[in-house]
């Protein structure tokens, strides 16, 4: 079953929806890692048509290639959606877990971007809650500053239907 159609599944009408974010594999174009694992590749494979045979770091190259799928795995198959309600967390490439949080517990958000990630637009968003979820760090979602955006308008607008105040404890210097 897709995510969409699970999606489509789990919202309840009175929910507003407001966006999906899915990996996706187009993604790692824009990762500088890629870039020189090809560029790596195509300089290691020079020695082999020159000599006939593949030199032992090459073979490191291909391991790292071979890497790049279980690095991404984790962006590629999770998807996250958020209601006026909820975020909603799907995982899973052969069974699926879904997972949510409730708006009205989320305590804070944060974006943090490397510099390469500022430059294509992309970043990791974490969400951290009160509920058993805990903290939930989505990688390299594009247009990480709008989805924040959102979600803290979202869960701002969800603490105040339900009347939620969040309560801090302030304390002074121990003697």
């Amino acid at each position: 079953m897709s995510d969409t159609k699970m999606i489509s599944e789990i919202l309840r009408p009175d929910e507003h929806f407001y966006w999906t974010v899915t990996g996706s594999i187009r993604d790692l174009k824009y990762q500088p890692l890629t870039w020189l694992i090809v560029v790596g590749l195509i300089v290691g494979f020079i020695p082999m048509a020159r000599n006939g045979f593949l030199e032992s770091w090459c073979w490191l190259v291909v391991a790292a290639i071979s890497m790049i799928p279980l690095i991404y795995c984790k962006r590629i198959f999770h998807s996250y959606t958020l209601t006026d309600k909820r975020l909603i967390i799907i995982s899973g490439i052969v069974t699926k877990h879904v997972d949510e949080i409730e708006l009205f517990r989320v305590i804070d958000s944060t974006v943090r971007q490397s510099m390469i990630d500022i430059w294509v637009n992309l970043g990791s968003v974490r969400v951290t809650s009160e509920d058993q979820t805990g903290t939930v760090h989505m990688e390299k979602i594009p247009d990480p500053n709008r989805v924040r955006e959102t979600l803290r308008e979202a869960y701002n607008a969800a603490r105040n239907a339900k009347g939620t105040l969040i309560m801090e404890s302030v304390s002074g210097p121990r003697r």
